[in-house]
């Protein structure tokens, strides 16, 4: 039988439980009833009426196919590090813990060696009594089962999707995500789209290494989703993703999408054989590290192409751009 403490005012050093609530985004999306709230409300209403004290809660908001889960792994860190004053972890049923028998077996296990036991609300019948293992195992198998046919489910309608021409994954830099009609899709990201094409039409030239044309476009103000300057990791895959000329490529299928392209096939075509050394021959060297928009930034008045150097003054040297254009170098125009 489970101990029995007062909820609110048991006494110091008392053994406690740990709550895990956990849903992923596809699921959250699909079914509003299995949110996190809800599952720690119910998890911790279980544990008030054994009189448990809660310790912790633990979520994650990501799939169980796996067990490297953030909040998973601290929990279970947690149980190593306050051995003796961890009694249970407690989850709404045995899909919040694993949707495989042999991560849940193996999850189950690695609690019960540190002396943490599991419950689950929806299945209070599990237990390490042989009984309680048979359980178990048959309630992993349907989760399992379940898991399955929803990812078999979710690739033939990815499958159809792409075969249509949708590209229905987190849309790339210069794109965004959109829903139209119940289908989701993508458009032009206004903001960016502008100087990612410009990436692609300086290297189409010959004229510049990729890593100064990364250097350009950031100095541009091209960012990331999250505000940060494009890395060059993130940079070579982008100008080799055929889903800038409008196509999408998955496996063996290649579609043409029903979305805009960013750049033609032509420019495509023309950056790949720059980027493999052939096709276009390698020209003097143009860019500048200390430079980087020297040749392609323009004049605001005159729309001429902007020039750069070192200048002295006062016993200093200072970089500055300037116009070509005489007359506005007269009246005192810099860049």
């Amino acid at each position: 039988m489970e101990p029995r403490f007062c909820a609110t005012c048991y006494p110091s050093g008392v053994p406690g439980a740990l709550l895990y609530v956990r849903v992923s985004t596809e699921e959250q999306q699909r079914r509003n009833v299995a949110n996190l709230p809800i599952q720690e409300k119910k998890t911790r209403d279980h544990s008030n009426r054994l009189g448990i004290p809660v310790l912790k809660v633990f979520s994650d908001e990501e799939s169980a196919r796996t067990q490297e889960r953030e909040g998973l792994q601290k929990l279970l860190g947690y149980c190593r590090e306050h051995r003796g004053k961890v009694s249970h972890v407690i989850v709404a049923d045995l899909s919040r813990l694993a949707r495989n028998v042999a991560d849940q077996g193996m999850l189950i296990g690695r609690l019960a060696d540190i002396g943490v036991t599991l419950l689950s609300v929806d299945e209070p019948h599990i237990d390490r009594t042989a009984a309680g293992k048979l359980s178990a195992n048959l309630l992993g198998s349907v989760n399992q089962f379940y898991s399955d046919v929803l990812s078999e489910r979710v690739r033939y309608r990815m499958g159809e999707a792409v075969k249509a021409g949708r590209f229905v994954w987190r849309a790339p830099l210069g794109y965004r995500n959109v829903l139209a009609n119940g289908t989701r899709n993508l458009a032009i990201d206004a903001e960016r789209a502008p100087m990612i094409r410009k990436a692609f039409e300086l290297l189409a030239t010959g004229s510049y290494h990729r890593d100064a044309v990364l250097r350009a476009v950031n100095a541009m103000g091209l960012r990331t989703v999250r505000g940060t300057p494009v890395t060059p990791q993130s940079f070579s895959q982008m100008v080799c993703n055929p889903v800038y000329m409008g196509w999408i490529h998955s496996g063996e299928n290649k579609v043409k999408g029903n979305f805009e392209a960013i750049v033609s096939e032509e420019l495509f075509a023309t950056v790949q054989n720059v980027l493999q050394g052939s096709g276009v021959p390698a020209p003097h060297k143009r860019a500048s590290e200390d430079f980087p928009l020297r040749g392609f930034a323009r004049c605001a008045k005159c729309d001429r192409l902007l020039t750069a150097g070192w200048v002295k003054g006062r016993g200093k040297h200072y970089a500055r751009y300037w116009c070509y254009n005489k007359s506005l170098q007269a009246r005192g125009h810099l860049a």
